[in-house]
């Protein structure tokens, strides 16, 4: 999957890094590799479906 523009890689990874405060605000960090599934995502290697997959089987959570 590619990403389209600058706009979109922008967009996502605006997502990202305010999904990482949000936790980080909560007293938490994501792990190292659920971070390399968010950059994953933000260079357009993944959807989100495919990220929230990823995340969710970590955790046993599929």
């Amino acid at each position: 999957m590619a990403i389209e523009s600058a706009f979109e890689q922008g967009r996502r990874r605006r997502a990202v890094d305010d999904a990482r405060r949000s936790s980080e605000l909560e007293g938490s960090r994501s792990t190292d590799a659920t971070r390399a599934d968010q950059d994953a995502y933000v260079r357009g290697e993944i959807d989100i479906n495919q990220l929230g997959k990823r995340v969710r089987s970590r955790y046993g959570l599929a």
